[in-house]
């Protein structure tokens, strides 16, 4: 488990492997003796949580499709950073995206999904807005 603290109002990763993650729904508390399998949700393909909110749509399953429509369907969530989780391993898009990201002063930072899911946790318990992009492919 990845947290001890309940993340009031907000998704927080409990654990994750690398075929899926696993967060506990905003409002739960699963450190007590009435909580249930219904406190949690799995993930295992491309899905971006944004605090009580997850979405599938319009992401690509790998991350090599990662592109400038990924970026704009981003810019249309309130973060502050996003995290992009690609996979097992740390990637980078191609430079004229990076380019594009950094033109735009869009905060994108790229790790693999544990160093996502972590990082995720420790910015929504200081109540930061913050994205996570996973990407399991």
């Amino acid at each position: 488990m990845l947290q001890i603290e309940t993340i009031s109002d907000a998704y927080s990763f409990h654990s994750y492997d690398k075929d899926s993650a696993r967060l506990i729904k905003p409002n739960r508390n699963i450190h007590t003796s009435d909580s249930t399998e219904d406190d949690f949700v799995t993930i295992d393909s491309t899905c971006l949580v944004f605090k009580d909110q997850l979405s599938q749509e319009n992401f690509p399953q790998q991350f090599e499709h990662f592109n400038r429509q990924c970026i704009e369907i981003l810019q249309q969530f309130d973060a502050d950073i996003f995290l992009i989780g690609t996979s097992s391993t740390t990637r980078f898009p191609d430079i004229d995206l990076l380019k594009t990201i950094k033109q735009n002063n869009i905060a994108i930072d790229f790790m693999d999904n544990g160093a996502a899911c972590r990082t995720f946790n420790i910015l929504t318990s200081e109540y930061r807005k913050v994205a996570a992009l996973l990407f399991f492919k």
